[in-house]
């Protein structure tokens, strides 16, 4: 994917507020891009206008979002219409997004299996019986235990780490060519974090899919990322190799965000 000084901004009493302004960068096919920086910097709205999800007051009000798709060709997003076919094709199909707060992704009026059949059934063309059968295991890779039990169950009835995995189970079963993933292992404990970050680069080997990975953890970055951009007051105000930035940042705020690891806090002191 390719993004070329993309605007967003939201409508407010106070008047308009500029929430990503002039943001551009690229993900290659099979690479990760970390965005990172302080909460309210513009990451996750930038996240959301990828797919067209900013919802009023928001609006994007310029740029491109050029997806290069081996199915579907390059595929401007940002200039397509709100009933096109195609942005249909994208939402979930060529782009899959984990969604930072579980409980808002998910329906609470349909079990868990039965909402990730259907982005399965809505973007590839199986059989019910085959979208059950890939359904559970993805389940059981994302370390939901018992995943039969968890299939028939409704998302109220898990906790909290539970829910987070199922909505990576539902990103990750249509095999994407864009993943993004928004605080993917927020929820989790360290040791399910390492598999979750584990499935996800597992699963960008065997398909090829770029990742654009939102988080505030500098070691996930030097884990799961290539490169990094460093996001503040909706702007992007550093980007390099992972190396590069975490080594040696050249933007101040940059540096702050690395002052502020307790890692480092301690060393000083």
């Amino acid at each position: 994917m390719d993004v070329k000084n993309l605007r967003v901004s939201f409508q407010t009493p106070e008047g308009e507020v500029g929430a990503v302004q002039n943001v551009s960068f690229s993900i290659p096919r099979g690479k990760t891009l970390a965005l990172v920086g302080e909460s309210g910097s513009g990451k996750s709205v930038t996240a959301y206008a990828l797919l067209r999800l900013i919802q009023p007051p928001g609006r994007i009000l310029g740029g491109h979002i050029v997806l290069r798709s081996r199915r579907e060709g390059e595929i401007d997003i940002a200039h397509l219409d709100e009933q096109s076919g195609l942005l249909y094709k994208v939402r979930g199909g060529l782009v899959s997004m984990i969604f930072q707060e579980p409980m808002t992704a998910l329906s609470p009026a349909h079990t868990i299996g039965s909402q990730i059949d259907e982005a399965m059934l809505v973007h590839q063309e199986v059989s019910r019986a085959a979208a059950r059968r890939y359904t559970l295991e993805m389940l059981h890779k994302v370390g939901l235990t018992d995943a039969e039990r968890r299939y028939s169950q409704y998302p109220h009835e898990l906790s909290g780490g539970m829910r987070q995995r199922a909505i990576i189970a539902m990103a990750l079963v249509c095999r994407p060519e864009l993943l993004i993933a928004d605080e993917p292992t927020t929820a989790l404990d360290v040791t399910m974090q390492a598999q979750i970050l584990g499935l996800i680069k597992s699963l960008q080997r065997e398909i090829g899919c770029a990742v654009l990975l939102i988080t505030h953890d500098f070691g996930v970055v030097a884990q799961m990322a290539d490169e990094v951009a460093v996001m503040r007051q909706g702007e992007i105000v550093e980007r390099g190799t992972v190396r590069d930035v975490l080594k040696r940042p050249r933007h101040a705020h940059t540096q702050a965000l690395l002052d502020a690891l307790p890692s480092r806090r301690a060393r000083v002191t």
